[in-house]
């Protein structure tokens, strides 16, 4: 079973922190950077997430991720990829949170894939597939792995 689906808007990382010591306190207290972007985003790849899902029965098994955060490309900016911040990794775990909170799967920790870009483009989101593989088919790495014992 697969599922793919698009989430309108700008992407927002999961992960970055900020750090402040409270008023007469030497311990440090770290909260997300992004919580007011944070949620509403994740929410919306949950919602949008859920709706493509529908009714069907979670994956309980290892899932392959695959996604396309697309960024509008600001006028001054020449270069051709988006080679800055935010971070892929931290793009990735907000939108695997989303999946999570949706249903399609138990755990992210069910995820052994990840194929991930950020592209400039005229409709900015993220593109998401999520695809059950097989266990019975070996993965790249184990291909990779064999490969390297038989030498």
């Amino acid at each position: 079973m697969n599922v793919t689906f698009f989430v309108a808007g700008i992407p927002i990382p999961q992960g970055s922190k900020t750090g402040f010591s409270p008023k007469g306190s030497t311990r440090v207290v770290l909260v997300d950077a992004n919580k007011e972007k944070l949620k509403p985003w994740r929410a919306e790849v949950t919602r949008i997430a859920r709706a493509s899902w529908l009714d069907r029965a979670q994956l309980l098994g290892p899932v392959r991720l695959d996604a396309v955060f697309v960024f509008e490309r600001p006028a001054s900016v020449k270069r051709r990829l988006p080679s800055v911040a935010p971070d892929l990794d931290k793009l990735i775990r907000a939108v695997g949170d989303g999946v999570t909170d949706s249903g399609i799967w138990k755990d992210d920790g069910q995820v052994i894939r990840i194929v991930a870009e950020k592209v400039y483009g005229a409709a900015p989101g993220v593109h998401v597939s999520v695809s059950e593989m097989s266990a019975d088919v070996p993965t790249r790495g184990e291909r990779l792995l064999a490969g390297m014992e038989k030498n």
